[in-house]
């Protein structure tokens, strides 16, 4: 089950400098649910359920899947032309080319979206009659704007017009026609308490119910706008299509409109919720287009990357299972090779009771036999002063200023300028390694004599 939030919006004033405030807006929260046929078939029917409706500001919405913007259709105009088959950057700088002498004003501040094709039987290679919807940029950017701290997942800006149920064909002398569906409503930003837009600097009216917001659909892409006075309105009546007549409950009671309807549908969220819904089986018929397209990681679509996100779990599934098999194999033998040099240590050596790590163990006793059968080590310091003065040999009697025995090292004080990389060669020859001193003095020490001190041990 999925939410859709339905909003509608005001018409953009004409006499009032930017920016536009958010205030309560109408709004409706609708769920829907999958018909049994529908789920079978992925898609299709669904039930709408009215779960919530009223006014309230932007910051008060509830949240929903899908967020719909109803623009008023006085502010979104409907034209056609033949659009070329260009890339989304270039088409947008050729558009207004298009719409300019549908227009009766600059086509700088307008803001037009492409949508569905119109021939249906025109070849796709070439131009194709589309759809264009034309509002103002100001105003569209000033609306999403308003909607980007709301959170939903995906966003359509539909016009008004469109979101009008079409009326059923009606058999004539001429064949069947088209019958044109009006709704009248009361013009929403006199009336409300705090509309879309700060209406103090506004000109006041006597009535609210003066002014008549009409909405005209008179074909499947085809439709129109009117914001009216009440004489207006009855003057308009004589050149407005023929058709079905819908009108709010200020309307029904004040509107000078005798044909106007309350059954079976009334101007309601149920009639909007119906046209909006028929609106958005075509996901060309959006304003946002262009720059008010949705960003990446609103258009991010779960569904469209199954596929690959399964392959990278399964990818690093694979691997966090090899890995750990690796480990268990590793451990494995690391338990292995410990259990042989324990043997190996317990076979050797079977007094001792306590093992820690077996080679350093094995090398502890290794050490003592030797010691106690009179054998130096090679980290003596006969065996270490022995080889260092094989090493020595080519240094001259002066070079060695001091020598000293402790921990098993030899530490050798060189005078000043003596070839240390010559007698380093030297040593590694004779089995030792040759490593320069730089550790400071232990309190207390003797002073060391001057020069560079190295520690001689015994080579790997």
């Amino acid at each position: 089950m999925s939410t859709t939030l339905y909003v509608r919006l005001p018409h953009r004033p004409h006499d009032q400098p930017q920016p536009w405030q958010p205030g309560p807006l109408p709004f409706a929260l609708v769920s829907h649910a999958a018909t049994d046929r529908g789920r079978r078939a992925g898609a299709g029917p669904t039930t709408v359920q009215l779960l919530r409706a009223g006014h309230a500001a932007v910051a008060d919405l509830p949240a929903a899947d899908r967020l719909v913007l109803i623009v008023a259709a006085s502010d979104v105009l409907l034209t056609s032309a033949a659009v070329p088959p260009l890339a989304p950057a270039r088409l947008r700088l050729a558009l207004p080319n298009l719409v300019e002498d549908a227009l009766a004003s600059d086509t700088g501040p307008c803001h037009i979206a492409v949508g569905p094709a119109l021939d249906a039987d025109a070849p796709r290679a070439g131009s194709r009659r589309r759809l264009l919807m034309v509002a103002d940029r100001a105003w569209l950017r000033a609306v999403l704007d308003a909607f980007a701290t709301h959170r939903h997942r995906a966003r359509h800006v539909l016009p008004a017009q469109l979101c009008v149920p079409l009326a059923g064909p009606v058999d004539g002398e001429a064949g069947p026609t088209q019958p044109a569906t009006l709704v009248v409503e009361a013009d929403t930003t006199v009336l409300a308490a705090e509309p879309l837009l700060d209406t103090t600097a506004l000109p006041a009216t006597a009535s609210g119910t003066h002014r008549w917001h009409v909405t005209v659909r008179t074909g499947p892409h085809a439709g129109y706008g009117l914001l009216l006075g009440h004489d207006a309105l009855a003057a308009w009546q004589a050149l407005a299509p023929a058709g079905i007549w819908y009108g709010d409950r200020d309307a029904l009671a004040q509107a000078p409109v005798p044909a106007l309807r309350v059954e079976p549908r009334s101007p309601d969220w149920p009639l909007w919720i119906e046209g909006a819904q028929a609106c958005l089986r075509e996901p060309s018929l959006n304003l946002a287009q262009f720059e008010f397209a949705q960003g990446r990681a609103d258009r991010w679509n779960l569904r469209a990357w199954r596929l690959p996100l399964a392959l990278a779990a399964a990818l690093l599934l694979v691997q966090v299972i090899g890995m750990n098999l690796h480990w268990l194999l590793l451990r494995n033998e690391a338990k292995r090779l410990e259990a042989s040099q324990l043997q190996v240590l317990h076979t050797a050596f079977p007094q001792v009771p306590v093992v820690i790590e077996p080679p350093l163990q094995m090398r502890r006793q290794v050490e003592q036999l030797r010691l106690a059968s009179g054998r130096s080590t090679p980290d003596d310091f006969l065996p270490l002063a022995d080889r260092f003065a094989q090493a020595a040999g080519f240094l001259a009697p002066d070079a060695l200023q001091g020598l000293e025995y402790r921990s098993h090292t030899l530490f050798v004080t060189l005078k000043p300028g003596t070839d240390t990389a010559r007698l380093a060669g030297s040593a590694r020859q004779a089995g030792l390694s040759m490593e320069e001193d730089r550790s400071p003095p232990e309190p207390g020490a003797i002073a060391r004599p001057s020069g560079s001190r190295w520690t001689v041990k015994p080579g790997l």
